[in-house]
């Protein structure tokens, strides 16, 4: 088809040739210009079609913790929230790791030490001899194998919360009269040994580690010779303190007339921005954050801070631990750190935390797992059980 202006043009010289031919002598007989090109047809402009949005992936579920148990034999095991166990060794299997007999592993414990997710199992043949070390993940998978200086029998490995690296400190004076003085180091899977922090001790006084939390390496100042079951060794030159293992800088947690609380091993008195301590002239009084929680007839045992540092769960006892008399009466306080406010659970005795919104606790009964309104959920083991409880994995 042709464009209609050129159909238009057709025409006119069809049926005007004597205006043309007069336009061609010269005439001034106005006439009207065309164009020769086409006329744009208008183009249609497409509707705009959104792009949708990508759809949100939502994160992953966290995966519910696991229990790690010990036995007097030396096994270990890991059970579920529902007291299913998941996996586990026994001590000869322990032994195979470093490629042992069944014979010459019923020899060591090598049961392992557990930071939050991971466990390390350490191997030391004879008191000169290096550790060797493996770590398991939580699942059982092997994530590595490496060494450690030889030790002292008194002094233990502190392991990572969060990775695979495990920190001890030596005393490079341990016979000489006067001041202590020595090295915190740090070792791990795939790097090598270093010092993070060179510590002098006061006269009459020694430094060990006591944990290791995400406030960092806790290094404690103890008497001389300690530390003393029931009180010993409380002084109030006491000091607790908090290594950064990146850059060694050193932090002070609490000293004099606070010490820092006794927790179930883990040095858990100092994490996730919350720092629990007992006092030395009031065993009723637990400070949490500088913030002073008393309750006359029971006094403070042990303290845990919940993984996100909301709660602390203090478990008081009717009498001193360390004494004699009945069977103490057990309590856990649910203390919020934001607003202070705290609940009592009574006839619960603290174990751990399992997350952070759920508790631990003996009921004398079996091992159950709590809510912090006081509910059980569910029973991990029975009270008869072979097993030891260690600790949650998350």
């Amino acid at each position: 088809m042709q464009p209609r202006n050129a159909n238009h043009r057709h025409v006119l010289i069809g049926t005007l040739p004597l205006a043309i031919l007069l336009a061609a002598c010269g005439t001034t007989t106005a006439t009207t210009a065309h164009s020769s090109s086409p006329t744009p047809t208008p183009t249609k402009t497409p509707a705009l079609v959104p792009t949708p949005s990508p759809t949100p992936v939502p994160a992953p579920a966290p995966v519910p913790p696991l229990g790690l148990f010990y036995s007097d034999l030396g096994a270990m095991a890991v059970f579920n929230g529902q007291g299913v166990e998941q996996w586990g060794l026994t001590n000869a299997q322990e032994g195979q790791l470093f490629g042992l007999t069944a014979k010459q592993a019923s020899n060591f414990q090598i049961g392992p030490q557990s930071g939050n997710s991971n466990l390390f199992f350490f191997y030391q043949p004879t008191p000169t001899s290096i550790n060797q070390v493996v770590v398991l993940s939580r699942t059982g998978r092997l994530l590595g194998r490496g060494t450690a200086p030889a030790l002292d029998n008194a002094v233990s490995f502190q392991v990572s919360p969060s990775g695979t690296s495990w920190a001890w400190t030596i005393d490079q004076t341990p016979n000489a009269a006067g001041q202590h003085h020595g090295v915190v180091e740090v070792g791990g899977l795939g790097q090598a040994n270093r010092v993070v922090y060179r510590w002098v001790a006061p006269s009459g006084f020694t430094e060990q580690l006591d944990g290791w939390t995400n406030t960092g390496i806790i290094l404690q100042r103890i008497l001389e010779g300690g530390p003393f079951p029931c009180g010993g060794d409380e002084s109030n030159d006491n000091a607790w303190f908090a290594i950064n293992p990146s850059t060694g800088t050193l932090t002070d947690l609490v000293s004099g007339n606070e010490q820092l609380t006794t927790t179930l091993g883990d040095g858990g008195a100092a994490s996730s921005g919350v720092i629990t301590a007992s006092l030395l002239n009031d065993a009723h009084s637990v400070l949490i954050n500088g913030v002073q929680y008393a309750e006359s007839k029971s006094i403070v045992a042990v303290a845990g801070i919940s993984p996100d540092g909301t709660h602390v769960a203090v478990d008081r006892e009717s009498f001193n631990p360390c004494g004699g008399g009945n069977i103490p009466a057990s309590s856990i306080e649910l203390v919020t750190v934001a607003n202070h406010s705290h609940v009592d659970l009574l006839n619960l005795q603290l174990a751990s935390w399992w997350d952070d919104n759920d508790i631990v606790v003996d009921t004398r009964a079996g091992l159950w797992i709590y809510t912090l309104q006081g509910k059980p959920v569910s029973q991990i083991v029975s009270a008869n059980t072979q097993w030891l409880y260690q600790g949650a994995l998350s």
